[in-house]
Order: structure tokens, then sequence, then C-alpha cells
């Protein structure tokens, strides 16, 4: 391999880059606004003791709201450390569901952009979605010969 030349697996993260980087911009969307809502929750729980709190008579500044801030900041960062983790595990699964979807659509535009359409070069990963259309194409490779 020389200096300039890509290596395959860094080259080819993104088959499709129009449709995976869409697919992408969803599940990112989805996630954050489940990330957002599950945050609003915990803060509006936090609220909630501090409300109370306040109104069984614990006045401001007792040491039980500054425990209790200690508390909402724990799990704070713990949140944030999760949203973390999460978003990369989502990104590398929408990475790899994709091109399990774009591969096989690659796969049949290259063979038939290919003029001499072999019906035996037309082969998709058992990973791959839509294996059902292999043999179609295998099948429309022959006719055309």
């Amino acid at each position: 391999m020389s200096k300039n030349e890509v290596p395959r697996m860094m080259k080819n993260i993104f088959i499709n880059p129009p449709f995976q980087l869409k697919i992408m911009s969803y599940f990112v969307g989805l996630f954050v606004l489940s990330t957002l809502s599950l945050y609003t929750t915990t803060f509006l729980l936090f609220w909630k003791i501090k409300q109370k709190a306040l109104n069984v008579g614990i006045p401001d500044g007792h040491v039980f709201y500054r425990f209790l801030l200690n508390q909402k900041n724990d799990v704070d960062n713990l949140f944030i450390g999760l949203a973390i983790v999460n978003l990369f595990l989502l990104l590398a699964v929408v990475v790899a569901v994709s091109h399990r979807i774009a591969g096989p659509l690659h796969k049949i535009k290259m063979h038939l952009e290919n003029k001499e359409l072999d019906p035996e070069s037309f082969k998709l990963r058992k990973s791959d979605f839509f294996r059902e259309i292999e043999p179609m194409i295998q099948k429309f490779s022959n006719k055309k010969q």
C-alpha cells in the first residue's frame, strides 16, 4: 500500500453518503429528542423534591439543599457520560445498518453498469439486507447474455 492510498476500511465508511447521512440525521434527531426528554424528567424530579422540601418547612439554605444539589450534579454527570456513550453506539449501529442497505443497492448499480453482466459476479454478503434480490439479478443477467 502506497503512502497516499487510503485504507479500504476508512475509504468506505459511507457507501452512499447522501442516503447514509440522511438516515443518520433522522436517528441523531430522535436521539436528541429522547435525551432531552429524559434530562427534562430528571430536572423536574429534583425541582419537585426541592419544592416539596420548601413546602414542608425546610428553610432555604439548609444543608439538605446542598445535598440535593450534589445529587443532581452526580446524576447530571452520569447522564452526560451515558449520553455520549449512547451517541457513539447509535452512530456505529447506524453506519453498520446503513451499510447493509446501501451495499446491495451499490452492488446492483455497479452490476447493471457493467456491460458484461456476468450472473456469477453478483453476490451479496450474508449480513446484507435484500438478499432476496440476488437470484433475481442473476436471472436478469442470464437473460441479457
